[in-house]
C-alpha cells in the first residue's frame, strides 16, 4: 500500500468510460481484509482491526458502485436496472451459495456448532441468502453467518441508491443527494445509539450492525466517485500524496487497536468517521495512481482479489476449529484458520466465481444480441 502514494495523478476526464482493473485498488482490498483476518485472529489485540477493514469495504464499494452506476448513465442515458441486479447476482451468489451450502452440509452432518439440535439451519440460509443479518430478526441465525450482516448493508443501499442517484442527476443535485443522505443516516445512527445507551445497553451489537451505522461510508465512497475529478486534484503533488499515504494508514492502523469498538459510543460518533475519512483518502490515492505497482505488492493484490471468499470464510472456519468459540484462539488454530481460509478462497474464485463471471459475460453478450433486434 505504500506505493500508493507514487505516480501521477490521473486527470480525471469527466466521462466515466470503463477502465482496467487497478492494481492500487486491490492492493486497498488485501490490506481491508488482512484487517479483517487480524480481528478475527486475534480479537484481544486487534480490537477495532476487523471494523476498520469493513469501513475501508464500504468507503471502497460506494466508489466503485457509483462509477458502474453512472458509467450506464453515460453511455445509455439511464441505470440498466435489471442488468446492474444481475451483475451484482453473478458476482455475489456463486461463492455465496458455496459457503452456505457448506455450512448446511456440515451442520446437518457434524452438528459442529449445535446448530442443527436448535433449529437455526434452515432461519441461518434465509437470513443469508436474504441479505437480512443486519436487521433485527425474529429468530436466531448461526453465528457462523456473523460477518454476512456487512454484506447485507451493501446490498440494501444498492436497492435504494441507484434510484435516488438518477433523480439527482436528472436535475444535477448531487450535493444534495450526498447531503442529505449523509444527514438522514447520521440522525437515524444517533437515535439508534441513544435508545441503546437508555433502554438497552447489552444491544450494542444490535446496534453495530444496523445498515445506518456505518452506511455513512458507502455515501462518502459514492461522493468521491461524483466528483472525483475535484478530489483526484487535490492531491496532485507526490510530496503530499506521500505525507496523506503515511497519516492515513497510522490512522487506520491505530483505530484496529481500539479497545471494544464494536461496543464503544465514541467510535461510532467519532472512531467511524474518522476511518471513513482515511479510507477515502487511501481510495483516492488508489484510483488516481497511473503507475503500475511494484512487485512485493503482488501478495496483497492477490489477496484483494480472493478477498470476497476469503471475508465470507474466515469467521466459520475459526468456529469449526476452536469449538464454537472465537475467544482465545490457540496460535495454531489461529494460523490454521487463516490458512484454510486463503485455500477454500482460491478455490472459490477459480471454481464457483468463475462460473459467475462466465454467466456474467454470457449475459452481457446475450443482452447485445437483442438489442438491434430490439431496435429493427
Amino acid at each position: 500500500m505504500a506505493l500508493l502514494a507514487s505516480g501521477t495523478v490521473s486527470t480525471a476526464a469527466p466521462q466515466t468510460t470503463a477502465r482496467p482493473r487497478l492494481d492500487g485498488l486491490d492492493v486497498l482490498r488485501g490490506a481491508a481484509v488482512g484487517a479483517v483476518l487480524l480481528g478475527h485472529s486475534w480479537p484481544a489485540i486487534f480490537q477495532g482491526a476487523g471494523i476498520v477493514g469493513v469501513i475501508v469495504f464500504f468507503v471502497l464499494s460506494g466508489y466503485l458502485i457509483t462509477g458502474v452506476l453512472l458509467r450506464d448513465v453515460e453511455q445509455h442515458r439511464k441505470i440498466r436496472y435489471g442488468r446492474f441486479y444481475a451483475h451484482r447476482a453473478f458476482r455475489l451468489l456463486p461463492a455465496l451459495t458455496l459457503f452456505l451450502g457448506v455450512y448446511a452440509v456440515v451442520e446437518l452432518t457434524a452438528d459442529v456448532l449445535g446448530d442443527r439440535t436448535k433449529g437455526l439451519i434452515g432461519y441461518t440460509l434465509l437470513a443469508g441468502f436474504g441479505y437480512l443479518k443486519d436487521l433485527p430478526l425474529p429468530f436466531d441465525v448461526s453465528l457462523a453467518i456473523g460477518p454476512l450482516w456487512t454484506l447485507a448493508v451493501e446490498e440494501q443501499f444498492y436497492l435504494v441508491w441507484p434510484a435516488l442517484l438518477v433523480l439527482a442527476l436528472r436535475k444535477n443535485r448531487q450535493g444534495r443527494l450526498v447531503g442529505c443522505s449523509a444527514a438522514v443516516v447520521l440522525f437515524l445512527m444517533t437515535a439508534s445509539v441513544l435508545a441503546m445507551l437508555d433502554f438497552a445497553p447489552h444491544l450494542h451489537s444490535l446496534v453495530y450492525a444496523l445498515p445506518t451505522t456505518w452506511g455513512l461510508g458507502l455515501i462518502v465512497g459514492s461522493a468521491l466517485r461524483l466528483y472525483r475529478v475535484h478530489v483526484f486534484g487535490l492531491f496532485a503533488g507526490r510530496r503530499l500524496r506521500l505525507v496523506a499515504l503515511l497519516a492515513s494508514s497510522l490512522l487506520l492502523a491505530g483505530l484496529g487497536f481500539f479497545p471494544k469498538a464494536n461496543e464503544t459510543p465514541f467510535f461510532f460518533f467519532v472512531g467511524g468517521p474518522l476511518a471513513m475519512a482515511a479510507a477515502a483518502v487511501l481510495v483516492v490515492l488508489a484510483a488516481s495512481r497511473t503507475r503500475g505497482m511494484l512487485q512485493w505488492t503482488r501478495p496483497v493484490q492477490v489477496l484483494g482479489t480472493v478477498s470476497y471468499a476469503v471475508y465470507l470464510w474466515n469467521y466459520p472456519v475459526i468456529l469449526w476449529l476452536n469449538g464454537g468459540s472465537t475467544a482465545d484462539l490457540p496460535p495454531l488454530v489461529a494460523w490454521s484458520a487463516i490458512l484454510a481460509t486463503l485455500l477454500v478462497a482460491v478455490i472459490s474464485w477459480h471454481t464457483v466465481e468463475r462460473l459467475g463471471r462466465i454467466a456474467r459475460d454470457s449475459f452481457d453478450k446475450h443482452q447485445s444480441a437483442q438489442r438491434p433486434a430490439a431496435v429493427s
